[in-house]
């Protein structure tokens, strides 16, 4: 009996292993084709008069990108959400006049944010705040972009359209690679809690 019911617990647990690699797996393809192909923003041009920038901070170049589309004219406003010190953030640009002057009438700072269900509801209460704005581009990491996809779209309550542009287009994989699989398996687990639990 104890013998029927290890192989019974090894098959649903083989079972369930087999469930987490084939959705690791599809959520790669996701991730590398099929995310940047229909989803994320390649000409900033596409986006309409009335854009405002959302960053979220935690990854690299994220804010000089934001910074970055702001002074190109891509959006009419910039916010900055997350966990930073804002002098520091205007000190790095302090040197470029336009960008400088991009800080004082366009830039805004949200310090509450820990994760990204708090950042999305810190935009949202921008968003109503800013009723002007009727799309964001949403500046984050390529790995990070689909689930702030996901959360934005169960907690944005305005009605806004949202272009994903990844900070970095082409991340070096070869070189780094250990290190972005680590990043893609922790996303992964991420997404997962996403879809079950927030809502």
């Amino acid at each position: 009996m104890r013998i029927d019911s290890l192989k019974s617990f090894k098959k649903i647990f083989d079972f369930f292993l087999f469930l987490l690699l084939a959705g690791f797996i599809w959520w790669t393809l996701l991730l590398f084709n099929t995310f940047p192909k229909k989803l994320y923003l390649n000409n900033p041009s596409e986006t309409s008069e009335n854009t405002g920038i959302v960053v979220l901070t935690g990854g690299k170049n994220r804010i000089e990108k934001g910074v970055d589309l702001l002074s190109k004219g891509y959006g009419n406003k910039l916010l900055i959400s997350g966990v930073f010190m804002p002098s520091e953030i205007e000190a790095k640009f302090s040197l470029e006049k336009e960008k400088s002057e991009l800080f004082r009438c366009c830039v805004f700072f949200d310090k509450r944010s820990k994760n990204t269900l708090e950042n999305a509801v810190e935009v949202d209460k921008w968003l109503n705040n800013n009723k002007e704005i009727k799309s964001i581009i949403l500046v984050s990491s390529y790995y990070h972009l689909p689930r702030c996809i996901m959360i934005f779209e169960k907690k944005i309550t305005s009605k806004v359209k949202i272009y994903p542009k990844p900070a970095v287009q082409n991340a070096n994989f070869r070189n780094q690679f250990f290190f972005h699989l680590r990043l893609i398996i922790s996303e992964y687990f991420k997404v997962i809690y996403t879809i079950v639990f927030i809502r």
